[in-house]
């Protein structure tokens, strides 16, 4: 009788052991509780970006936090904002370069967000001396580049019959003080075409590009 009873008891304890383990059993990988989307990405650099957290099952008033990620992997607090009853909250930013972003709720088990990797464009301002130059003629094209890129190239790219670019110059970003990089190239001009200036993606930001411009031969 003891032995039965014995094995009684085992089994119930095993039994209530299990129970405990399943209920305390971590929620299925990939189950997105936390998240976080900009409003533009790439989004061109001074240009306000709006980051939206979205908490799943959050009510009014849970606070979350902003964070960016440093370059050596730790992680800054840049604002803390609570929720809508919609569980959302919505942060303003103006990233100077590529950042990468996260949303992680203030409690006593944290949740985050995955990494979001904002990039930025950087401002490519583009003007030419003349756009209705007669045949040959040498026409100046310049501008700027924001955030300054010292020693960095843009390239001048005329459009070809197929829509591809064609890169037709290479300037040199110049110093024009501490916000602005700036160039200049004279170029000959044959025929009417559509010309724009890129600076190309590199590690702290995406590829800026200048407005289009069309530049029509006459004479």
């Amino acid at each position: 009788m003891n032995r039965i009873l014995i094995a009684l008891l085992t089994a119930v304890a095993l039994l209530a052991t299990s129970a405990v383990t399943v209920a305390q059993k971590p929620k299925p990988p990939g189950k997105v509780e936390v998240s976080l989307k900009a409003s533009a990405n790439p989004v061109k650099f001074s240009i306000p970006l709006v980051l939206t957290a979205s908490v799943k099952g959050a009510q009014a008033g849970q606070q979350v936090k902003l964070q960016r990620r440093n370059v050596n992997g730790s992680y800054t607090d840049l604002f803390t904002a609570a929720t809508n009853d919609k569980g959302d909250v919505a942060f303003t930013q103006r990233p100077a370069r590529n950042t990468i972003y996260r949303a992680i709720t203030v409690e006593t088990t944290p949740r985050a967000s995955a990494d979001l990797l904002v990039k930025v464009a950087p401002v490519v301002g583009f003007t030419v001396s003349d756009s209705t130059p007669t045949k040959g003629a040498l026409i100046t094209f310049r501008g700027t580049v924001r955030p300054a890129h010292d020693g960095r190239r843009v390239a001048i790219q005329r459009k070809a019959a197929n829509g591809t670019w064609v890169t037709i110059g290479q300037p040199t970003l110049r110093d024009a003080g501490t916000r602005f990089s700036k160039y200049s190239r004279r170029i000959r001009i044959s025929a009417t075409a559509v010309f724009r200036v890129v600076i190309a993606e590199h590690a702290d930001h995406a590829a800026g590009v200048s407005r289009e411009r069309t530049l029509t031969v006459g004479g």
